[in-house]
């Protein structure tokens, strides 16, 4: 590798970087270093994975990757190879058709979180620990977080990719990690003031629901809040200016930051910089990434205002690599260059395209729905929101789709039905869909400490 893009925790006036020459190099020619690494992986990638033996059979042994618009002359790699691959697990490869090296190697096993199916696993040789906690490690630090920190991680499952790679990540910054996740919600509040924890780690939900308890418990402890900085993701929510707010205003912090990863590719590849406005990619330096159109698979480029679903490329990974692997994460491009000194592309996610909903015709994202509505609404109801389906894979709706919404607090009981109906008005003009609304009394709604799902099934446990 390169001298210059392994530079570490360098400062540039008064900008922080964690890999300075790679942050701020021009993202073509990161792209251009990315195919050197992709070309040398591919031919001994067919010879160490029964999955992409079988997935490239057919590809010239001496296909060029000169570029990354290259790429698109192999086929995309989709979940469901994974889980095909990981059914043919053995004594001496437990993780399947795609385990890339000898288990004797191996060091850990990540699990996904199974939010959209059987959870897949994923084997880490210690070689790919380290390239995972470089990368985590970068993200929090373009999220904020530096070495004086005492970092409340609230992620309380340890074997999940927000687990001990988070903790990892926090480790190599070198801030002081506190793992309160799984702790019961009282003891978490009680024990961040006693601890004076100065940043959070949680997803956005926990977050909202940490909000409603801060101050009461809190003050409990005598201990004033050293909380300064919070960093959320897991889900979509924070590109709504309502939820930001209510975190913000509910835990007193000034520093609310979006993060996001993805546990079969490296769990945070993305993350908010000091300009609020978009998360960086900030995983260059170990995977590869595309911008493609869902339907058709073509190539969009990294610009303002496009939007599409990322496809990852991993060409440092010994263990479960991956070659364009559908995120299915749909993304809307803000910019491609920042004032912070970034250049690699910033972004939103606006949903997941596995969660499009189609009434009568018209596409939908739940999430346009609930961005929509809580925007259009702020004050009126609150930040939450519950999607009914009948059925697990129901995708089309021929009746209106059924929405439930908190009100406010401030809200009388007897506005409901109107504000009901202004809300289905609103998205019939906006978004060419119609919607069932139910308005529900402040609190009715289920509060997770992990993820508040959007989406429910009727009946459903």
């Amino acid at each position: 590798m390169h001298t210059e893009l392994v530079a570490e925790r360098r400062h540039t006036g008064t900008r922080e970087y964690w890999n300075e020459a790679l942050e701020t190099m021009p993202w073509k020619e990161v792209e251009r270093w990315q195919s050197e690494q992709i070309g040398n992986m591919l031919l001994p990638l067919r010879e160490r994975s029964g999955l992409y033996r079988t997935l490239h059979a057919d590809l010239s042994a001496d296909l060029k990757v000169r570029s990354l618009a290259d790429l698109s002359k192999l086929p995309f790699t989709m979940k469901d190879a994974i889980r095909n691959a990981q059914d043919q697990a053995s004594d001496t490869e437990p993780f399947g058709g795609n385990q890339s090296a000898p288990l004797v190697d191996i060091v850990q096993a990540v699990s996904s979180s199974g939010t959209t199916g059987r959870p897949l696993y994923y084997a880490l040789t210690q070689r790919d620990m380290e390239v995972w906690s470089d990368a985590i490690a970068n993200n929090f630090f373009t999220a904020g977080v530096r070495k004086s920190d005492v970092v409340a991680h609230l992620v309380g499952l340890p074997m999940v990719a927000g687990g001990l790679p988070y903790a990892d990540g926090f480790r190599r910054i070198g801030a002081t990690l506190c793992w309160l996740g799984g702790f019961p919600t009282d003891r978490i509040l009680r024990e961040m003031r006693r601890l004076r924890t100065s940043a959070l780690l949680a997803t956005t939900s926990f977050g909202l629901y940490l909000t409603e308890q801060w101050d009461a418990v809190g003050r409990e402890t005598g201990v004033p809040s050293a909380l300064r900085k919070v960093l959320c993701g897991g889900e979509p929510g924070l590109n709504q200016p309502e939820i930001r707010d209510r975190i913000m205003r509910g835990l007193g912090i000034s520093q609310l930051r979006e993060v996001m990863g993805l546990g079969d590719v490296i769990s945070g590849m993305w993350g908010e910089c000091e300009e609020h406005d978009g998360m960086h990619f900030n995983a260059q330096k170990h995977v590869a990434i595309e911008l493609i159109e869902p339907d058709t698979g073509d190539l969009v480029p990294w610009e303002a205002g496009a939007t599409g679903e990322i496809v990852y490329t991993t060409f440092a990974r010994d263990a479960t690599p991956l070659v364009r692997y559908r995120s299915r994460d749909h993304a809307l491009v803000i910019g491609t260059e920042c004032a912070c000194g970034r250049t690699s592309p910033r972004i939103r996610c606006i949903g997941r395209t596995d969660d499009m909903l189609i009434y009568k015709g018209m596409n939908v994202f739940p999430t346009a729905i609930r961005d929509l509505v809580t925007e259009r609404f702020a004050g009126e109801i609150e930040p939450m929101l519950r999607i009914w389906k009948e059925r697990a894979d129901q995708v089309r709706f021929d009746d209106p789709i059924p929405v439930d919404v908190e009100a406010h607090p401030s809200m009388d009981a007897g506005i409901y039905p109107g504000l009901a109906e202004a809300i289905v008005q609103c998205v019939r003009t906006q978004l060419q869909v119609r919607i069932a609304v139910t308005v529900l009394a402040p609190g009715s709604l289920p509060r997770s400490v992990y993820k508040n799902s959007l989406l429910a099934i009727r009946g459903a446990a």
